[in-house]
């Protein structure tokens, strides 16, 4: 079973997706799959904490931006082999 997206979830989703060019609200809504409230409730909260940028109705990551996808994505990295380690503690456990 899935678990439930957290904010995190979604800011990565979203920061991940403007880097891949989709950077309009509507392919960005589409792509991480929000409906248009939530899409403009984290598109402003990206643009008050100047992570993104909009020009001309299209998202582009700042420095910063890029900065936190960077580490969102290690972070994401560091989980999965974390779980892998886990797992084969529990195994040699047994």
């Amino acid at each position: 079973m899935r678990r439930k997206r957290n904010k995190e979830d979604i800011i990565a989703g979203i920061l991940d997706a403007i880097d891949n060019k989709i950077n309009t609200i509507w392919s960005i809504m589409s792509n991480v799959n929000l409906n248009v409230l939530s899409a403009k409730k984290y598109l402003d909260y990206l643009t008050e904490k100047r992570i993104i940028e909009e020009k001309d109705g299209e998202y582009i990551l700042t420095d910063k931006g890029r900065r936190v996808l960077e580490l969102l994505k290690e972070k994401e990295k560091i989980e999965t082999e974390l779980v892998l380690l886990l797992d084969e503690i529990v195994a040699l456990m047994r």
